[in-house]
């Protein structure tokens, strides 16, 4: 006879309970991070910014395809500056095909200043940076017919100019190859992680997105057998072979919700901190919920105490932890009347 509390436990399992491998290697708060690709390594980026890690995210916006992201790695490394056969005028801003929507300008001028201080920032954070994360989002990738080029951004611009293209999984190892190997040589110590976004491209086609992120998990895996210093976290497999279920996505069925991110925050924690990291992150979540923590009225009594609690909070934590950029939450805990 089938324990009947056995069962039940087995039928309450909402997930698989995959446990991705614990990284010999840790990520620390005097590390060097940064992160490039899809618009889930912003989520991981904001989670990093907001613990006080040194991480820098995306120079030229959301990137989703393979061709653009080493496109822009190797503008970097290069130091290969925009010009203006490299912008475009479109109902009053300038935009580049190389960089997201959200970043434009007023002027033609002001675009390329904007994006060519990108290059110089990140050539030094990359030259130093301890380790980068490399987030494919889509297989899937536009051509600009008449350029003849792979854009990383459309910028809502007729579609009968662009041909619509699925990368190969051969071409975008041969590009990554590349473009790594240029990049360990730039910076020996850069350690590499790949991923896949798991957030679903249903424009695309239900049957397309499918073969589109596997075209992308092949190839990731075959770059971590190419190259030694490359490993791979399994957000996508977190989301859609853990969780796998559309409670744990946005209304669009296409985005993972808070709850998701949430869980896929908490793996790459498990996978990449130490026991210090982790206290130091709790101390750091503490004073930033109080600095979001907006007071009714601010010059009461207690509103004061709140206050002078955690500045004592955050003057300990710099102390104790110089390499902390606690300076904004220093600035508002220390003025009473902000």
């Amino acid at each position: 006879m089938v324990n009947p509390f056995l069962f039940l436990s087995l039928i309450m399992q909402f997930h698989l309970g995959f446990q991705p491998s614990i990284s010999f290697n840790k990520i620390t708060h005097q590390d060097g991070v940064l992160l490039i690709g899809s618009c889930f390594s912003e989520h991981i980026g904001a989670r990093l910014n907001d613990l006080k890690f040194n991480v820098h995210s995306n120079p030229f916006g959301i990137v989703f395809n393979p061709k653009s992201i080493a496109a822009s790695l190797l503008r970097i490394i290069d130091k290969h500056y925009f010009e203006a056969k490299d912008v475009f005028e479109k109902d009053g801003l300038w935009y580049s095909f190389e960089a997201h929507s959200s970043l434009h300008g007023d002027t033609q001028q002001e675009l390329l200043d904007a994006l060519n201080h990108s290059i110089d920032n990140w050539h030094e954070k990359l030259k130093t940076a301890q380790w980068l994360t490399i987030t494919f989002g889509s297989a899937f990738a536009y051509k600009h017919i008449e350029q003849d080029t792979i854009v990383a951004n459309c910028h809502k611009l007729p579609q009968a100019i662009f041909e619509k293209n699925l990368l190969k999984t051969n071409s975008i190892v041969a590009e990554f190859n590349n473009v790594i190997s240029k990049i360990q040589q730039f910076n020996p110590l850069l350690k590499v992680i790949l991923t896949v976004s798991p957030v679903k491209h249903l424009r695309d086609g239900v049957v397309e997105n499918s073969v589109s992120k596997a075209i992308l998990i092949q190839s990731t895996h075959q770059l971590i057998n190419d190259l030694k210093h490359c490993v791979y976290f399994p957000s996508y497999e977190l989301v859609n072979d853990d969780l796998r279920d559309y409670r744990f996505y946005e209304s669009d069925m296409a985005h993972p919700n808070k709850q998701a991110i949430d869980y896929v925050w908490k793996r790459f924690a498990e996978v990449y901190f130490n026991e210090k990291t982790m206290s130091i992150n709790e101390k750091v979540n503490q004073i930033h919920q109080a600095y979001r923590h907006r007071l009714f009225n601010k010059t009461t009594s207690s509103s004061v105490k709140f206050k002078q609690k955690f500045y004592q909070q955050c003057t300990n934590l710099q102390a104790e932890y110089p390499y902390l950029d606690l300076t904004k939450e220093l600035h508002y805990f220390n003025n009473y009347q902000d």
